[in-house]
């Protein structure tokens, strides 16, 4: 199940409670998917730290119990950059990024 989050209010507590200031911790599967889909580390990385560029966040839970949060960075007006994260013992798996350059409001109503 996904639960989207959409209050302002809300995305800065989650970022305050569950993201912000942790170690990050980068998966293989992260790696090979920012290699497949042409997205610099460095993108990542700095995309990640901007969190007033937050937009939403969906919630979902992963596949072995563990609770995912996607950052979803409002970049202009027809790219939305994407963050799947998993706390994790005081640090954070960064699992993907995604670059969609297209509107996702489709998305958003979906849910």
């Amino acid at each position: 199940m996904v639960k989207l989050v959409t209050d302002k209010k809300d995305i800065e507590k989650i970022i305050n409670d569950k993201i912000k200031g942790r170690k990050l911790i980068f998966t293989s599967y992260y790696y090979l998917g920012i290699d497949k889909k042409g997205i610099s580390h460095d993108k990542v990385l700095d995309t990640f730290e901007n969190f007033e560029k937050v937009s939403f966040i969906e919630i979902k839970s992963l596949k072995y119990g563990d609770i995912g949060y996607e950052l979803f960075y409002k970049i202009d007006e027809d790219i939305t950059f994407s963050i799947a994260t998993c706390p994790r013992n005081g640090s954070i798996l960064l699992i993907h990024a995604i670059e969609y350059k297209r509107d996702l409001k489709k998305r958003l109503k979906k849910q």
